[in-house]
């Protein structure tokens, strides 16, 4: 049974604030205990219930994520660790991982308390900068892995194993590392394929390769991908879901490899990957009939 919840929201929509108050004053009239991060509290300047994100991942039984994708992934990297489910409420765009738009929260909230829901587990990756002996960086990813060249620089060069295999030099302007639910961002306007969410793979799409045979590559969620940068002419960046920033500098090494926890998104309704697919990307046609 689910006695507490957390909410975590978008920080730069202010809007997104005020309907947090309205939720947290809902939940607490049906019983339920609900907590903030600190951040929140002082932005929403109302009593309310904050915690540190460390503390929410110890005390609550479900993550409410107001926002659009982007929020869920932060969500997915904060809490995945611990193991708690995350209910995505789609205050955004496309929303290819929230579950239920805004209007329809509080019954989508009933059918949660009730148990009316599932878990869909989702590969998450886990990437490690390593600068000689040291490991400079670590994160965990829900969508992707991008490293890029900069705005200013030229194309970059990156040698590439899997699993101790070479497979190439990418000279390129970068290079994604996706998992599935990653496929429909980043990978997929770099010319990757569309991957269901529910197989075990990885993607490595390179951004505009400098040489036509290079093509985009799906391996084993069991495989470790690592890429050696190679003497950058100016600025590589290292980014997780388009959110977190690290700058990369010669002979840094790379490596992604499957995380050892999954998101856990929550699930009201049995909706078709496929489904999904023509409803968000706008695809046409109708089946013929079957006779």
């Amino acid at each position: 049974m689910i006695k507490s919840m957390g909410i975590v929201a978008n920080q730069q929509r202010e809007e997104i604030l005020g309907y947090a108050v309205s939720l947290i004053q809902w939940l607490e009239k049906k019983g339920i205990k609900a907590f903030v991060i600190n951040w929140m509290k002082e932005k929403i300047n109302r009593p309310v219930s904050a915690v540190s994100k460390e503390e929410m991942g110890k005390k609550v039984d479900l993550i409410i994520s107001l926002g659009g994708d982007g929020t869920l992934c932060r969500a997915a990297r904060d809490f995945s660790p611990y193991r708690i489910p995350l209910l995505g409420i789609n205050m955004g765009g496309l929303g290819f991982l929230t579950e239920i738009p805004a209007s329809q929260a509080e019954q989508g909230l009933i059918r949660v308390m009730e148990g009316k829901y599932r878990i869909e587990k989702r590969l998450m990756l886990e990437a490690n900068v390593h600068r000689g002996e040291r490991k400079v960086k670590s994160s965990l990813a829900l969508n992707d892995v991008v490293i890029t060249r900069g705005a200013l620089s030229r194309l970059i060069k990156l040698e590439t194993f899997v699993s101790g295999e070479f497979i190439t030099t990418y000279s390129a302007d970068g290079l994604i590392i996706s998992t599935p639910t990653g496929s429909t961002a980043y990978s997929l306007s770099a010319g990757g394929p569309i991957v269901h969410p529910s197989l075990g793979v990885i993607l490595l799409s390179p951004i505009c390769a400098h040489t036509l045979a290079v093509r985009p590559l799906i391996i084993s969620q069991d495989d470790r991908v690592e890429i050696f940068v190679e003497h950058p002419s100016s600025k590589v960046m290292l980014t997780i879901d388009g959110q977190i920033g690290f700058d990369l500098e010669d002979k840094d090494v790379v490596r992604v490899e499957k995380a050892s926890c999954e998101a856990r998104l929550v699930r009201l309704e049995e909706r078709g990957f496929f489904k999904m697919l023509r409803t968000k990307l706008g695809w046409s046609g109708k089946p013929m009939k079957i006779r």
